[in-house]
């Protein structure tokens, strides 16, 4: 069973969880009857101070008429808790919406109300609206922030090997190759101990250039393709072929450890996400960044952007209109501004561009430039069911690094899987 949605910074910081409450009284604490207080509801422990001293603040200027108290418990509980309270009438009145399978099923449920009417969605496009789409294609939730992932890359090991940035898989291969010849440095900082990373650091970074991003993905989804089609199975197989360039013991190697390896400045590169931008840089090392290299020079370039957080409208809330205010301010960029450049490695999903202060925030972000951008394969409908074609892959990927599985073979224990419970909606 997944014990997590999604990955995020290794060192957490420590903040104080403040248990969620019900829906707020019309009135804040200030004896001011003119002021409406509404709760937000979410997951982020680690930003309580971040939006309670920077975000918050700054919404509460420019409209002093509400206050907002933030209430987060821990992403480990969230959905059980949200859950819970939403359906017995007592949950907060904006909540933070899980993307894809889980939250689509919370608008089933008739948890939150239609954003459609609110003026900032059309900030938006309908990729980074997708997320949180109901079944009538509606928008559920406004879209905070999302994550991006790629390849980290010490600039001075490169130097040193005469090394150029790769921007095809054939350049990759190269790097790598020229890197293990030396000795001196691990080619590649990946372990598999965490199946979770191997999809969505490798397979879904580099995968989409093989299955050409939303044709492939949306693909599988009206059953269109199959993962034992030619351009999933030559992923999985350009995934199998960086085993040869693992640390020695790979296979005990955690999410934690493949960090440590390359910031003592021991491995010369680590496929990883965003949220790790602070953790990959804490040693003070001169690193890059790079985007997974296409199959082909002159290909069209996919990048995997990640929707990670959107907010969205109980639809018990007994303060819709001060709410939807909130909700509005959210979809601008003056929030956007404010929570990328507080929270490094998150970004701004919005179609106005947005400055990052942190130079590696700044780099991922122009990753972006040229490239078609694409979700992780697995948790948009193909999730829903059992197995879960996310833990599928997180298992089968182990056994081609581990046991020696075939590519074919992994996808086609893939697809049978999804084929035992998932009905393509045509």
């Amino acid at each position: 069973m997944r014990s997590k949605l999604a990955p995020f910074a290794i060192v957490v910081v420590a903040a104080a969880t403040i248990g969620l409450s019900g829906c707020s009284a019309g009135t804040g604490g200030t004896g001011d009857a003119k002021v409406t207080t509404i709760t937000f509801g979410n997951w982020r422990t680690e930003d309580a101070k971040l939006w309670e001293s920077s975000v918050i603040p700054a919404f509460e200027k420019a409209h002093p008429e509400i206050k907002v108290t933030y209430q987060a418990t821990s992403t480990n509980d969230y959905n059980a808790a949200i859950q819970s309270k939403v359906e017995s009438g007592t949950g907060p009145d904006v909540i933070m919406c899980r993307p894809f399978d889980v939250n689509r099923a919370w608008i089933e449920k008739g948890y939150f109300d239609n954003l459609k009417s609110l003026t900032s969605i059309s900030n938006f496009t309908p990729t980074a609206l997708a997320a949180w789409t109901g079944a009538d294609g509606d928008p559920y939730c406004m879209p905070i922030a999302s994550v991006l992932a790629g390849f980290y890359y010490n600039k001075t090991i490169f130097k040193e090997l005469g090394l150029s940035v790769p921007t095809t898989m054939a350049e990759f291969t190269s790097d790598l190759k020229k890197i293990k010849a030396n000795g001196k440095y691990t080619p590649l900082a990946l372990g598999s101990a965490d199946g979770w990373q191997l999809a969505y650091n490798v397979l879904d970074s580099i995968g989409p250039n093989y299955w050409q991003g939303e044709a492939g993905r949306l693909g599988l989804i009206d059953g269109t393709k199959k993962l034992t089609d030619p351009d999933f199975v030559a992923a999985t197989q350009a995934f199998a072929d960086l085993k040869p360039y693992l640390p020695d013991g790979y296979q005990s190697l955690k999410y934690e450890d493949m960090m440590q390896l390359f910031t003592l400045g021991k491995a010369a590169i680590i496929p990883d996400g965003s949220w790790d931008v602070t953790a990959a840089s804490a040693t003070g090392l001169d690193i890059g960044v790079f985007a997974a290299p296409v199959v082909k020079a002159g290909d069209q370039r996919y990048l995997q952007e990640m929707p990670d957080q959107g907010v969205g409208l109980n639809a018990k809330s007994k303060n819709k209109t001060a709410s939807k205010v909130f909700l509005e301010w959210l979809g601008t960029t003056d929030f956007q501004k404010i929570y990328v450049d507080k929270v490094p490695g998150f970004f701004s999903m919005g179609t106005a561009a947005v400055p990052y202060t942190n130079k590696l925030s700044q780099q991922f972000a122009d990753l972006k430039k040229g490239a078609k951008l694409t979700p992780r394969l697995a948790l948009d409908r193909l999730s829903a069911g059992t197995p879960p074609l996310d833990d599928d892959t997180w298992a089968v990927l182990q056994t081609v690094l581990n046991d020696g599985v075939s590519a074919e073979a992994a996808q086609q224990k893939l697809q049978t899987g999804l084929d035992s419970w998932y009905k393509p909606a045509k």
